[in-house]
């Protein structure tokens, strides 16, 4: 939707308005007699009816009506959404309705910035798993929670921030990030180098973009990208043990071509070993980001994160002055108390 419609007009074109009523209390009547326009598969517009109950608990939370709900976005769907969508005989068997519901509230959040995250109060589930250092703008972030212990490891050496996507981004999870940096004065427009451990094949890839994406929404937009994984990391011989055939599925085969060619844009010397001619068919290998060991990572790290790391020398002083101070502060109130 084009930025400069107003909010109203946004979400007029969303389908999502006020209601009086309490959208997830009414019975089936009152449900389909609302929400029955552009449905198709069910009685109702399930997508509309999820928006309008996400708005309205927004709704009645910036009124002061009810508290922050300090809830994971699961419990939510169990609290308001599947009890709703029952009652009105629109609850899915097979199609995943929980994921839905995540894509209509990212629609909320990212297509036509109607709200944020922290408006309603959602709980991050993925908060464990991300942590600003005092070089708040290197960050380190892996595909898989997997690699969780490595990345602990890497910020305590180096006070860099990371994050641990779990398999997919979340916006959540970069909005409430981001409002940490925030929230330590962290100057936004600076430049970010973002070091990846994601899959070497099309979907890791995309994982990254998706994440590099949601930064720049939320207001980083000078980020650059260094790939941990990728075939120069290991041998040929290594890769002849190590690799996997990309899936060609009929939706991937355009998507898998694309990546190939930012690939190549690369000039990686052992990409080679990742393509093969078959048949006149190009058959194309990616590597897992677990083929690349925790030494080797290291080893990466020591030689391109460092140099940047020295140039945030004043951040580091700063962030160790910081935590001196708290601990002699904690350490008087003990005594005292």
């Amino acid at each position: 939707m084009p930025k400069r419609d107003s909010l109203k007009d946004r979400l007029r074109k969303a389908g999502i308005r006020h209601y009086d009523e309490l959208i997830h209390d009414q019975p089936q009547e009152w449900l389909i007699k609302n929400f029955s326009q552009g449905a198709t598969d069910y009685p109702v517009n399930v997508a509309r009816l999820m928006r309008n109950i996400v708005w309205q608990t927004r709704e009645r939370i910036l009124k002061g009506e009810k508290p922050p709900l300090k809830e994971l976005l699961r419990t939510f769907w169990y609290m308001y959404i599947k009890p709703t969508l029952s009652r009105a005989g629109a609850l899915a068997t097979k199609a995943d309705q929980y994921a839905q519901l995540i894509d209509n509230i990212v629609f909320m959040v990212k297509e036509i910035e109607a709200m944020e995250y922290k408006d309603i109060g959602f709980r991050d589930d993925n908060q464990a798993h991300r942590k600003m250092g005092a070089n708040a703008n290197i960050i380190l972030f892996s595909e898989k929670l997997g690699h969780q212990e490595f990345l602990s490891d890497i910020a305590g050496k180096y006070n860099v921030s990371i994050l641990a996507l779990g398999g997919q981004p979340s916006v959540l999870n970069v909005e409430y990030f981001v409002d940490t940096l925030k929230e330590a004065k962290i100057n936004l427009q600076r430049s970010f180098y973002l070091f990846s451990i994601v899959d070497y094949d099309t979907s890791g890839w995309i994982i990254r973009d998706a994440f590099m994406d949601n930064l720049r929404f939320y207001g980083i937009p000078n980020t650059q990208v260094i790939d941990l994984i990728h075939p120069d990391m290991l041998t040929p011989e290594e890769i002849k043990f190590a690799r996997y055939r990309i899936p060609e599925t009929k939706g991937m085969r355009v998507k898998n071509l694309n990546w190939l060619k930012e690939v190549h844009k690369r000039n990686y010397k052992n990409q080679e070993h990742l393509e093969e001619i078959k048949k006149d068919k190009k058959i194309l290998y990616g590597l897992e980001a677990e083929s690349i060991s925790g030494t080797r990572l290291s080893q990466k790290l020591e030689e391109e994160m460092v140099p940047l790391i020295g140039k945030s020398e004043d951040l580091l002083k700063i962030f160790e002055l910081k935590k001196l101070d708290r601990a002699i502060k904690d350490l008087i109130i003990h005594k005292v108390t």
